[in-house]
């Protein structure tokens, strides 16, 4: 079956019957790329660099292929993103920085500065989030695949960005450091003193704080459970569990609704083994091998957000949700959120 077939034949009639009864008129995708590879120094996977293979996508995932796959996989409502470039030391930060800022000339767009410990000057980071219209930070990660080591929180983000967002009231959006995650205790602590001594940075923890498995959520959700100032986006995770967990000890206005585009454009379903997460991807749509990848044509698949939004649904109906708290982690969430920076100066602007 071909793409074409495919989608006529099995992805459009899952998402009538499955998802569309469970969103809200508007999607707004708290955690979505698009990028340009001239705006990269090298194509990390065509490279020796160690972790360069950690995660293959395409090397081109511009504005308009951003719009054209949030237009298939919802096909009846508008789809609004927080957007930001391919956040890795391959990275031309100005290009793509500037890049971002043309995506976010759209209204239904809402770009993230790529930022980090000493990246740029703080002067010029204000210049460009007050002319170009950034909502904050994508916190940029100094490393390829998956190889954490003994990086902290304060390495990657300073006290001068930190109280630059502070003052603006910025959405910091962090993909946390290290193999255990949130779970780990230097991590830990790094979220928690960043977010007790800068009380008006929005911060959001991609990935659920890249806690993918139900006992690393266990693990790690105590140490935000107090902070109301950290937020979850749930870009990429698919277990009810690990999403149920959360639910239990935050409140269901914390958790919003991401995808990670283009990574979950493809087909399939992130699952775990022993303690790490693997993506099973349905073979036959051209997907590159890739670390932690599956790729296998014995099985149903749909779009990997279908799956974000199942998992979404089976948790909040396993916590005691109302229907209502659901609908708002797909949009009603992230827009109060991005309603805080600059007292809502940033978000009328954009309007």
């Amino acid at each position: 079956m071909d793409p074409q077939q495919h989608y006529a034949q099995f992805d459009l009639p899952f998402y009538r019957d499955h998802i569309a009864p469970l969103l809200p008129p508007v999607v707004l995708d708290f955690h979505a790329h698009t990028w340009l590879s001239a705006h990269w120094r090298d194509v990390a996977w065509e490279t020796d660099a160690a972790g360069g293979k950690y995660m293959v996508t395409i090397a081109d995932y511009g504005i308009e292929a951003l719009q054209a796959d949030g237009h298939t996989i919802f096909p009846d409502r508008p789809y609004h993103a927080v957007c930001f470039g391919y956040p890795t030391p391959v990275a031309d930060v100005r290009k793509t920085n500037d890049y971002s800022a043309d995506a976010g000339k759209q209204p239904s767009r809402f770009p993230l500065l790529l930022a980090g410990r000493g990246l740029e000057p703080i002067e010029e980071m204000e210049r460009r989030i007050r002319e170009q219209g950034f909502f904050g930070y994508k916190v940029l990660l100094p490393w390829l695949g998956d190889d954490y080591g003994s990086v902290t929180i304060e390495d990657m983000l300073g006290e001068a960005e930190m109280e630059l967002a502070n003052r603006l009231r910025l959405v910091v959006l962090l993909h946390v450091p290290r193999s255990r995650r949130l779970a780990d205790p230097v991590v830990k602590d790094g979220v928690r003193k960043y977010a007790l001594d800068y009380p008006d940075a929005q911060f959001v923890l991609a990935h659920c704080g890249r806690c993918y498995l139900p006992d690393e959520m266990a693990e790690a959700i105590g140490a935000i459970a107090d902070l109301p100032n950290v937020c979850l986006d749930t870009s990429m995770v698919m277990d009810p569990t690990a999403l149920q967990i959360a639910l239990e000890h935050i409140d269901s206005a914390r958790l919003l609704f991401a995808t990670d585009f283009p990574v979950a454009a493809m087909r399939g379903r992130r699952v775990y083994a022993a303690d790490h997460w693997v993506d099973l991807v349905l073979d036959g749509f051209g997907y590159a091998p890739s670390a932690f990848r599956a790729i296998t044509g014995d099985m149903h698949a749909t779009f990997m957000v279908y799956e974000i939004i199942l998992a979404l649904r089976r948790a909040t109906e396993r916590a005691g949700l109302r229907r209502e708290q659901l609908t708002a982690i797909f949009h009603e969430n992230g827009l109060r959120l991005l309603a805080t920076v600059m007292d809502g100066a940033q978000l009328r602007r954009h309007s």
